[in-house]
């Protein structure tokens, strides 16, 4: 139980020091429409439709962030959606009105993926800007 509130911390710390990076960063910065890489599993962790800004990642362990489209609504709700569409299960919420995280998880191949979705209202893309960061462990 230890190592799955350790894996929590640190997600949520990533997650933070990613969006305080994309909060000091100006739009000119960012570089647009980057590929997921190439270990990315896709097949298993459906997202939100939009420009990618970000991704990077190897191996068990990755980071997007997406410039969603303002007009989709909510955005942490439509990527919380998404993944509970896909079987995923709801593990714990963060944070307040302005910056919220959402960890969710799913079995696959015998192994857990991780998936935790989070929005600020500081990241330099605006509100519409989903991150995502995903661990898988066995």
């Amino acid at each position: 139980m230890k190592s799955f509130f350790r894996i929590c911390a640190i997600l949520v710390i990533v997650l933070l020091g990613g969006v305080a990076l994309g909060a000091c960063g100006d739009d000119d910065s960012a570089e647009s429409g980057q590929s997921l890489p190439a270990d990315f599993p896709s097949d298993d962790v459906p997202m939100v439709e939009g420009n990618v800004l970000s991704a990077t990642g190897e191996g068990d362990s990755w980071r997007v962030t997406i410039q969603g489209n303002a007009a989709d609504g909510n955005p942490l709700a439509n990527a919380t959606k998404l993944l509970e569409d896909d079987g995923y299960e709801e593990s714990s919420r963060a944070g307040d009105a302005a910056n919220q995280t959402v960890l969710l998880f799913k079995a696959v191949d015998g192994r857990t993926l991780w998936v935790r979705v989070g929005i600020s209202a500081d990241a330099a893309g605006g509100g519409s800007t989903v991150f995502y960061e995903v661990m898988r462990t066995d």
